[in-house]
């Protein structure tokens, strides 16, 4: 008879412990029906035994306790296996959510997305959050808990910062219970807590990837616990089959992580790409705003096409003259009108004069009182002109600068409040660009005119207006250059695209992102020991390839494309990554993170490349093939 002795079994959740009488060749199966016996009528369907001392869960209800080298002086626990944590969204929102922290990181994501709506789990993971209290090169190897802070509210409010740190929480979830739904909130100004600002350079971001967890081992195992932070991300930038009309969540937060990667200089862009993407922003933030100014416009062009069609057969058909045909605007005009101070020419400053102005399709024509029975003073022609905004909040200053294309020459048009200065200003800029000012699109110019003058809008003096404007454009942008001419600029941009509906907007910004040269590079610090090279260097890795940067110029030096490859493998004994290509054999040791984090990215881009059929299911066994390395 196999000889009982006794195992101390911990219950955390209700602060009990309890001894019980076991044998080595029980299995875990019986020890989990045993307990959930001794501890009393409860739902202990969730709960599974973790075993501190080693680190890992007791998951193999057929193994027998002698096989996983318990013995009589071990003590184990027997606790939920979904716990509650704090997980920031790829679009910067924070959610209350139960997390499986017995499966392995790649399962869990599973788990989430599914949770969250989220399809292809598998372009995304988890990663840690890093403490801004320890020392750079120590990131790696920190983890940011929420149990060093203050007290966590336990019952988070929908749109409340309950962190202190400026972070928003959304709604709670549960990914095996009842969810509250998704609350889209994103936040004007990056959090501080994840170090988004705190990183500036690309060494820097080579050390913040050392934070992505271990895909093939559990969150608790790495160190996770019940209330922590973590990050859910985007991780592998080849985003298969996406497609509008059934990956909104997806769109949105793909949206999210790619603008502020732009704006946090995560990727290089033009001046000229910069403007481009912060319209494409503005048109979101102007499309959640008002969501049918899309809509009306689209269904507004799509009527007057069917007119003019109608009209032309009319016309053909000989029942209705030319003149007669013409096409009737069934959109009622906005009436433009009221009182402005002009001045013509750069000398006549000082020389303004009021009057009372009404726009009339694309020209502004001057009366000498608001009956318009004093006579007309003057008439300008904005077809062609360049408007130039002048705007100073603290100055009380709403000018409109305005280059008539004709002998006029220059005049200048001052507003009297924000809202005056914003109508005139999508008036003449419509004008501008020869369609009459008041008509369809008017609402959709107002408003971005509005945003305009809040990007200009100093929130404190000592940052002269740069943090607003910063939402919009790379940090090192809005530093360099004047930020009325960026505003003006991206203004400008926006009416090639004030037309987007929300959903088209986000996706165009995705697909322009997806264009730039360094797109989805991951960067590393490595040391390569074949052929040797003393000094540390830069490898980035993308979808296709691998490349070899100076760390100093960030230079592109030498390039691997993973359809070169023959053959990669790994010596954990003295974490060094041999890679076979066609052009010889390169290896090389990991210096700003794990090797396992370095390798799971090849390994896992060389897997997402081999996805075909958009309708198969993902291919877990093989994932964790090509990621593990053959560790043991």
């Amino acid at each position: 008879m196999p000889r009982e002795w006794e195992l101390s079994v911990e219950a955390p959740e209700i602060g009990v412990t309890k001894t019980l009488l076991v044998t080595g060749d029980m299995m875990i199966g019986e020890i989990i029906v045993k307990l959930a016996t001794t501890f009393g009528p409860q739902d202990w369907s969730d709960h599974g035994l973790w075993w501190p001392e080693r680190g890992i869960w007791l998951r193999r209800p057929r193994i027998t306790l002698q096989a996983y080298g318990i013995e009589s002086d071990s003590k184990v626990q027997f606790t939920a296996q979904h716990k509650p944590l704090k997980v920031k969204l790829p679009d910067r929102t924070i959610v209350r959510m139960k997390v499986n922290m017995a499966e392995e990181c790649f399962s869990a994501v599973e788990q989430v997305c599914k949770a969250l709506g989220i399809r292809r789990f598998e372009e995304l993971s988890f990663m840690r959050c890093a403490n801004p209290a320890y020392p750079r090169h120590n990131v790696s190897l920190t983890y940011f808990s929420s149990r060093a802070k203050a007290p966590i509210h336990h019952h988070l409010e929908p749109g409340r910062d309950h962190t202190g740190d400026g972070c928003i929480v959304g709604s709670e979830y549960m990914v095996n219970g009842v969810s509250a739904g998704l609350v889209a909130w994103s936040e004007e100004i990056p959090d501080t807590m994840f170090m988004d600002r705190m990183v500036s350079t690309t060494n820097d971001r080579a050390f913040l990837n050392g934070l992505w967890f271990d895909s093939s081992k559990s969150l608790y195992t790495q160190g996770v616990r019940e209330e922590d932070f973590i990050q859910l991300k985007f991780k592998y930038y080849t985003f298969l089959d996406l497609d509008a009309q059934v990956d909104r969540l997806r769109i949105a937060h793909l949206f999210e992580q790619g603008h502020w990667s732009v704006c946090l200089e995560d990727v290089d862009c033009t001046e000229e790409e910069a403007v481009s993407f912060a319209a494409l922003q503005l048109q979101t933030i102007l499309a959640q705003q008002r969501p049918d100014l899309g809509q009306q416009q689209q269904q507004t062009e799509d009527s007057s096409d069917l007119e003019a069609a109608l009209n032309d057969l009319q016309v053909s058909l000989g029942t209705q003259s030319a003149a007669a045909a013409a096409p009737q605007s069934v959109t009622p005009m906005r009436k433009i009108d009221g009182h402005l101070k002009i001045s013509k020419g750069s000398r006549l400053l000082g020389k303004q004069r009021v009057g009372y102005f009404v726009f009339q399709e694309c020209s502004l024509v001057q009366y000498s009182n608001p009956s318009m029975g004093g006579g007309q003073t003057g008439r300008y022609n904005f077809r062609g002109a360049t408007i130039v905004p002048d705007v100073d909040i603290e100055k009380g200053k709403f000018t409109i600068r305005c280059e008539l294309d004709d002998d006029t020459g220059e005049i200048r048009l001052t507003a009297e409040s924000e809202e005056e200065f914003a109508m005139w200003l999508a008036a003449c800029r419509m004008a501008s660009r020869g369609k009459a000012a008041g008509s369809i699109g008017f609402d959709s110019e107002k408003e971005a005119c509005g945003v305009f003058i809040n990007m200009v809008t100093p929130v404190k003096k000592a940052d002269d207006g740069r943090r607003t404007l910063a939402n919009f454009l790379p940090q090192g942008l809005v530093k360099k250059k004047n930020i009325k001419q960026l505003a003006s600029a991206i203004l400008d941009a926006h009416a090639s695209v004030a037309g987007q509906t929300l959903l088209e907007a986000k996706l165009n910004y995705i697909r322009a992102w997806e264009v730039l040269l360094d797109f989805g590079v991951s960067y590393f610090l490595v040391k390569f020991t074949e052929p040797y090279r003393p000094k540390e260097e830069l490898l980035g890795v993308a979808y296709n390839r691998l490349v070899r940067l100076d760390p100093v110029t960030h230079a592109h030096l030498q390039t691997w494309r993973y359809s070169t490859m023959r053959s990669w493998n790994i010596n954990w004994e003295i974490k060094e990554m041999k890679i076979e290509h066609e052009d010889g054999p390169i290896a090389f040791t990991c210096r700003s993170a794990d090797l396992k984090i370095l390798h799971e990215f090849i390994g896992g881009y060389i897997f997402m490349g081999m996805r075909r059929d958009v309708h198969e299911t993902v291919n877990t066994e093989l994932f964790y093939k090509m990621t593990g390395g053959w560790e043991g």
